[in-house]
């Protein structure tokens, strides 16, 4: 075995644990789930799903709250525990797109699309802000695999393998793992004219896999909601976003999620698309047929779901990241090509793109680097600049072509990602207060953790201060007070460590309560990037106070 083949994957992991360890967990969603998580390891409510001590939680399966709650039994609340199931799916998910490419194509296109499926922006992002989507994503990865691993040798290993990861696709994020299966292999067979392969009855016995691997969620789901918990996992949250039942809805419009492809497929972004063009333009040269030792699953898999996706009525950008490993198939075969065949004229013009994309992302992290958020760590900034000048080498058209399409925008990728999750990230969590506060109370402020509440005068189901990282960090449900008298009731009975805002700020001075400030933080919601924030002149007019204060009686 070369050995030097696996040194991309053991940077891309470098870059990983680094966002996994030094990133704090992203308010909403993913601060959310791993509070959820937590809750569960202590409670022990693994069937039925719970949020601070409420049936509440119905929007998501259990999958990464199962895994997460394992996890911290373990290791206890940190970054790194929260992340480590999730990568190590991804690092499972890069081996089946390689062990899947290699069965239809050569070595070297497996090889490429494990790379790009790696190095793509939406991966780095799903392994330190990590949803539902990164197990999502890499169980219907392994279950393509083991699926056309089962075509071709017609092992039932790889026939039970295969459901059973489709069913945990389900147990992560619902019928969408069916869905990008379904579609991958049902326009392969229509392609190859297999309709032997469609009707097989032994997709019966899949099914009854899948109802297997789903039994404990549906209990749980039966035990808390009734019949409306199945009907909402089966139907209502996947297919009602696209029939309107499901409530949600902040009308996207038709090209949200291509738009969105365009920074989170970077850098390989364009080479998909005339790849995907290429791919098409070949089924139709061969009037809509392929031979058995072709594949269509890539494209059906990829083309189909990411279309029905776009017309949802509730969209957000990590919906259709669970298509991207065969969008790096897609990328690989044509990259491949082009490196077989490099005097052909699309080989320059693929290149020029890839430097375009590496110039763009190379621009954006030189802004936020020196003008958002200065970078004074000079480890970092030798990486960087090493690593920007054998990028530049490897552009050279004296270098093979394979480093001049794969290494360099690869390379581009790593060192991007690196500085992201070094040192972009880590300064932007400074603004998020709630896992600022968190961390800070339960080690400095930990004798007072059982006396520290949330004032927030928002209405009940409402958030001005949102409360998942403070959960999460603080390893509690930290309770939440809503009126003034309640706060005055709290503290006529024993002092309180308070984290509240601006109002509340005012509120505990109105009161005549005898406090004083611990600490103040400047907060911002850290997922809804703007500019202004981003312009260190304007942060402060996007940033809004918090307080931590102590009242005494």
């Amino acid at each position: 075995m070369n050995y030097n083949r696996l040194l991309p994957f053991a940077a891309l992991l470098v870059v990983y644990l680094v966002g996994a360890f030094g990133v704090d967990i992203m308010d909403i969603d993913a601060a959310q789930y791993a509070s959820i998580g937590r809750e569960m390891a202590d409670n022990n409510e693994f069937l039925e799903v719970q949020f601070r001590e409420k049936d509440y939680y119905l929007d998501k399966p259990p999958l990464l709250f199962w895994v997460t709650a394992m996890i911290l039994k373990i290791f206890g609340a940190t970054n790194f525990a929260y992340r480590l199931v999730p990568i190590l799916s991804t690092l499972l998910g890069i081996y089946a797109i390689y062990r899947f490419t290699k069965i239809y194509y050569s070595e070297q296109t497996a090889y490429i699309a494990a790379l790009v499926m790696g190095s793509c922006q939406a991966f780095f992002l799903m392994n330190h802000d990590v949803r539902c989507d990164t197990l999502l994503t890499n169980c219907v990865t392994v279950a393509i695999w083991q699926l056309a691993e089962y075509l071709k040798h017609r092992k039932w290993s790889h026939f039970i393998g295969a459901f059973v990861f489709v069913g945990l696709g389900m147990l992560a994020k619902g019928p969408i793992s069916v869905i990008v299966v379904g579609a991958g292999f049902f326009v392969d067979f229509a392609l190859k004219r297999q309709w032997k392969n469609i009707f097989d009855p032994r997709w019966l016995i899949g099914i009854f896999i899948v109802g297997i691997v789903l039994v404990p969620y549906c209990i749980g789901l039966q035990r808390q909601y009734g019949s409306h918990g199945l009907y909402f996992f089966f139907w209502e949250q996947s297919f009602g976003r696209i029939t309107g039942e499901n409530e949600w809805n902040n009308s996207p419009g038709l090209f949200f999620q291509s738009h969105n492809f365009l920074w989170s497929f970077l850098p390989w972004v364009l080479a998909f698309i005339p790849g995907l063009v290429d791919f098409i333009r070949e089924i139709i040269r061969n009037k809509f047929r392929l031979d058995a030792s072709q594949e269509a699953i890539s494209l059906g898999g990829f083309v189909l779901p990411f279309m029905a996706l776009s017309t949802a009525q509730y969209q957000l950008p990590h919906y259709t990241f669970v298509v991207f490993p065969l969008g790096a198939v897609i990328t690989a075969r044509y990259l491949s090509k082009l490196i077989e065949h490099p005097s052909i004229g699309a080989f320059r013009w693929v290149k020029i793109g890839l430097i375009v994309t590496t110039c763009v992302m190379g621009l954006a992290i030189l802004i936020l680097s020196t003008w958002a958020f200065p970078l004074e760590n000079i480890f970092l900034i030798i990486v960087f600049g090493l690593l920007a000048v054998l990028i530049v080498q490897l552009y050279n058209k004296k270098r093979p072509a394979f480093s001049q399409l794969v290494f360099a925008p690869l390379l581009t990728a790593i060192a991007a990602n690196l500085v992201m999750n070094g040192h972009f990230y880590p300064s932007l969590l400074r603004y998020q207060t709630g896992s600022v506060v968190g961390q800070e109370v339960a080690k400095i402020h930990k004798a007072e953790l059982p006396n520290f509440v949330i004032y927030d005068l928002a209405p009940e189901g409402e958030y001005n201060i949102f409360h998942s990282a403070l959960d999460y960090y603080t390893s509690r449900i930290t309770p939440v007070i809503r009126t003034a008298s309640a706060l005055k009731t709290e503290t006529s009975k024993q002092p309180k460590l308070v984290y509240t805002d601006e109002q509340g700020y005012t509120s505990i001075k109105a009161s005549g309560s005898v406090f004083e400030v611990v600490n103040q933080y400047q907060n911002f919601h850290v997922t809804g990037l703007t500019l202004p924030f981003l312009n260190p002149a304007m942060r402060s007019t996007e940033t809004r106070p918090r307080y931590l204060i102590r009242i005494k009686s």
